[in-house]
């Protein structure tokens, strides 16, 4: 028996979104953790509670025979497959590189939404053994429908805390905090706030560009034929900007690519995409679900250094403020930007007692616009700036010199003094 479940306003966006997108793996989710100190058999039950302890992890979708999409859960905990990989044996460059073809084979298929398998797999990987113990990768794969950056984490957080505790024999219950907030985000007062939010971004993107490159090919490439490259970041501290100016550090990420953007275009008005959170309370933030919307940010690129950041700020605190607006209005009225920045958070070692856990790296993927560019980066420690993009927008010099400009603005706009 299932009981019915309501697609959450971010899940229906996505769900549109993979649906046109020439990509059919634009939205596979592939995460994985190398965990240090921990035993196979407390790992593997480990992920395994944790995954079926939420719901929002096993709504499965259904189409009825006038094409409407809705989803339902099952009543009891649900099937979550762990294959398991001993590579032992080999060299420890040589296992790493395993995992890593793996990861890339899974990203690049196709998810397939409407069968009724697992929501979510997961995939352990004996690594040689360390001083402190068993090194094992665990590793997921899912659907963008289902997890967000956060959500990853949340479930990698709450993995290596069972596997390093005793098994409780109290059976946890159903986490359904996801399935009430898919509710209120698209309730009747939900949908009149979200074409208000629409409406005011519109208003905002006025007289800006949504897409400073002209196309460079008239016939656009095959799905799978896309650009990437990748520039190393060292350490970036935005620690003094961000406390004399009042603003976050994506501020700055933002001023740098926008006055990019604009020295290479020629267009001082433009619109980012960037995903944005929906968590609004702390109480959110610990849910495991899907929050992610697509936020339109519309940058004036007129002024320069401390009152660029200070814009970007005000832009970035606007399009937090209006993330929820309605995206087929926004579509209707603004169009599709052009270009997508995602700020991410550099992978970190963390610790749980004696055990310890870092993010793997992920692999690359295909462009979600005709120009993505993900932006990582820690006052500590290197980062990156990644860019991926379709043969249609850019040549690989325009996205060379678009890098190389990026970076040198970032530099300059966090200089000290």
């Amino acid at each position: 028996m299932t009981q019915p479940r309501t697609l959450s306003a971010p899940q229906e966006a996505i769900l549109e979104a993979g649906i046109s997108h020439p990509d059919p793996a634009a939205y596979t989710m592939v995460n994985a953790i190398i965990v240090d100190g921990v035993p196979a058999k407390a790992l593997r039950q480990a992920a395994t509670d944790t995954a079926a302890r939420h719901d929002a992890l096993h709504w499965i979708l259904n189409l009825d025979d006038r094409y409407r999409i809705s989803a339902s859960a099952g009543l009891g905990p649900a099937l979550v497959p762990v294959e398991e990989t001993d590579l032992r044996s080999l060299d420890p460059a040589d296992s790493i590189a395993t995992v890593e073809a793996w990861m890339a084979t899974q990203r690049a298929a196709a998810y397939d939404l409407w069968g009724s398998g697992p929501r979510i797999r997961f995939a352990l990987f004996h690594l040689p053994d360390t001083p402190s113990g068993p090194s094992t990768v665990c590793a997921l794969t899912t659907h963008h429908l289902y997890t967000d950056e956060h959500t990853l984490q949340l479930l990698w957080s709450e993995i290596v805390r069972r596997a390093s505790t005793e098994p409780s024999s109290t059976p946890t219950s159903p986490d359904l905090r996801y399935s009430r907030w898919a509710e209120a985000s698209t309730s009747p007062a939900a949908a009149t706030s979200a074409r208000t939010a629409a409406e005011a971004v519109a208003q905002r993107c006025k007289a800006h560009e949504t897409r400073p490159y002209p196309k460079y090919l008239d016939r656009p490439p095959a799905p799978d034929a896309y650009g990437q490259q990748t520039r190393a970041l060292g350490p970036v501290d935005t620690a003094e900007v961000s406390a004399r100016l009042s603003v976050g550090p994506a501020a700055a990420y933002v001023a740098a690519v926008a006055q990019a953007v604009a020295e290479q275009t020629g267009h001082g008005r433009i619109v980012l995409h960037m995903p944005m959170s929906l968590r609004r309370t702390a109480a959110e933030a610990s849910i495991v679900g899907c929050f992610v919307a697509s936020a339109l940010l519309p940058i004036r690129v007129e002024p320069t250094g401390d009152r660029l950041i200070q814009h970007c700020q005000q832009a970035l605190d606007f399009a937090s403020d209006h993330a929820h607006a309605r995206p087929g209005l926004l579509s209707r009225s603004v169009g599709r930007p052009q270009i997508s920045l995602a700020v991410e958070q550099p992978a970190t070692a963390r610790r749980l007692g004696a055990v310890t856990w870092s993010s793997f790296a992920a692999p690359n993927a295909g462009p979600k616009h005709p120009l993505s560019l993900q932006l990582s980066a820690s006052a500590t420690g290197p980062g990156r700036l990644r860019a991926s993009w379709t043969p249609a927008t850019l040549t690989q010099k325009q996205v060379t010199d678009l890098l190389e400009r990026t970076t040198d603005h970032l530099s300059r706009l966090i200089a000290k003094g």
